[in-house]
C-alpha cells in the first residue's frame, strides 16, 4: 500500500512539475492578451488655440478631448491573435463647440501590441498602413525605445524611455515621443489668412508635436498621457501666420485613476499567470516528488524483510 501511494505522489509531483513550465511558457502566453472585446474612454484636458471656422480666426479655450476606444470583435481574424481597434477622437471647447474629430482603425498583435497588416486599417476612412504599437504598449514593458504611431501624420515615431516615475502611487514607465516639424499637405485657403493679397493660395500646413507617455510597464497600459500639438498654416517663405490647432492637453484626474485601477487589477492576474502558478507548481512538484521518493525508499527495506520471513534460511545438513 506504501509502495502505491509513493508512486502516486511522485506522479503527482511529475504532473505538477510539467504544469509549471507549461503555465510559465505556453499557458501564460495563450491568456496574457489584450481582450478582443476591449473598451475604454479617455478624457484631455488643457488650453489650447484653434481655427475658428465660422470667423476664419484663431480662438483660445479650454479644450475637451475624448477618446473611446472599442474592439470590433467581428472584425478580428478567426485567429484571434489580432485584435482590432476603431478608435474616435473628439476634441472640443469647454463649453461644447466642436472643433474637431477623427477615426483611426487598427488592428494589432495582441500580445506584442505591434501593428498588423489586416481588417481594413484606415484614418477616417483613408486606408493606410499603421506601424509600430498604437494605443497600448507590449505586456512587459522594457527601459527601450518603442516606434509609436501619429494618426495625425499617418507615420510612426520613435518614443523613448526616459525615467522611472510614479502616478498616483503606481510605477509607471515614462517615455518621451518627438515629432519634427514636417508638412502633412497643402490646402487652398483665403489668401488673407497667411497675408497674401490673392484672394485663394495653396498654404502649407505644418505639423509638430510632443508626447509624454507614462506606461505601467507590466501590463503596458497607458496610465497617462501629454500631448503638445502645434500645427500651422504658412505662408509661401515658410513663416508660420495662423494657428490650425494648438494645444497642450493631458489626461484629467478621472482618467488617470481609472486607469491605474485597470492596471492594477491586470498587474494581478499577470503576476498570477507568469509568476505565482508556475512557481506554486514547481514547489508542489518537488514537494510531492521528494515526498513520493522518501516513501518508496522507507518501503524498500521493509520489503526485503518480509521476503526473508517467506524464504528461511536452509537448515544445515550434518
Amino acid at each position: 500500500m506504501r509502495r502505491i501511494v509513493g508512486l502516486a505522489l511522485v506522479l503527482l509531483g511529475g504532473f505538477a512539475l510539467c504544469f509549471a513550465v507549461l503555465s510559465r511558457t505556453l499557458l501564460s502566453d495563450q491568456l496574457l492578451v489584450t481582450p478582443l472585446d476591449q473598451y475604454s474612454e479617455l478624457v484631455s484636458v488643457g488650453p489650447g488655440t484653434y481655427l475658428d471656422t465660422s470667423t476664419l480666426s484663431e480662438a483660445s479655450s479650454d479644450l475637451v478631448a475624448k477618446r473611446i476606444v472599442k474592439g470590433d470583435v467581428k472584425g478580428s481574424p478567426d485567429n484571434e491573435d489580432v485584435n482590432v481597434w476603431d478608435v474616435s477622437v473628439v476634441l472640443e471647447t469647454g463649453d461644447g463647440t466642436f472643433v474637431r474629430a477623427y477615426v483611426d482603425r487598427v488592428a494589432a498583435d495582441r500580445r506584442t501590441g505591434e501593428s498588423v497588416a489586416c481588417c481594413n486599417e484606415n484614418v477616417d476612412g483613408t486606408p493606410v498602413r499603421h506601424t509600430g504599437v498604437s494605443y497600448k504598449f507590449p505586456i512587459g514593458v522594457e527601459k527601450q525605445e518603442y516606434l509609436l504611431w501619429d494618426p495625425n501624420s499617418r507615420k510612426s515615431f520613435p518614443a523613448g524611455f526616459v525615467a522611472e516615475d510614479e502616478v498616483r502611487g503606481l510605477k509607471v514607465y515614462k517615455f518621451i515621443q518627438r515629432i519634427p516639424g514636417q508638412e502633412l499637405r497643402r490646402q487652398q485657403v483665403p489668401g488673407s489668412l497667411v497675408g497674401a493679397s490673392a484672394p485663394t493660395v495653396d498654404a502649407q500646413v505644418w505639423y509638430q508635436n510632443t508626447r509624454t507617455i507614462w506606461v505601467e510597464p507590466v501590463t503596458g497600459i497607458i496610465i497617462k498621457g501629454n500631448e503638445q500639438n502645434r500645427t500651422t498654416l504658412r505662408d509661401a517663405a515658410g513663416t508660420d501666420k495662423l494657428s490650425v490647432i494648438s494645444f497642450d492637453l493631458t489626461f484629467d484626474d478621472a482618467t488617470q485613476a481609472s486607469q491605474v485601477d485597470i492596471a492594477e487589477k491586470n498587474v494581478t492576474k499577470v503576476r498570477l499567470l507568469s509568476q505565482w502558478l508556475p512557481l506554486g507548481g514547481l514547489v508542489l512538484g518537488l514537494l510531492l516528488l521528494a515526498a513520493g521518493l522518501l516513501i518508496l525508499r522507507a518501503d524498500r527495506p521493509s520489503t526485503s524483510r518480509h521476503q526473508a520471513e517467506r524464504d528461511p534460511a536452509p537448515q544445515k545438513v550434518s
